[in-house]
């Protein structure tokens, strides 16, 4: 049966031998780890959650630049000419 949290520090007094010290110990470690488990599995279904909206946002945003290059590579107007200016303090 596992130990509830008020009761491990209550525990831990009341162990006198090695072996029940060591028990006692035990079982906290597996409570901090399963504590500690369900925190990182919130936190990843959190971060699951976020990046999934910004998924369809940046999927979104593709489809838009996709549909204007093709209207663009369709129309008769001249390809347009990419610049790269240099900074001339750098």
């Amino acid at each position: 049966m596992p130990l509830c949290p008020q009761h491990i520090s209550q525990q831990v007094k009341e162990a006198h031998s090695r072996l029940g010290g060591s028990l006692v110990k035990i079982q906290k470690a597996r409570h901090d780890s399963a504590v500690e488990s369900e925190n990182l599995k919130s936190m990843f279904q959190s971060w699951e959650q976020k990046w999934m909206h910004r998924r369809e946002l940046i999927a979104s945003r593709i489809q838009t630049i996709e549909a204007q290059l093709k209207e663009l590579a369709e129309s008769e107007l001249p390809m347009p000419q990419f610049t790269i200016f240099d900074d001339p303090g750098e």
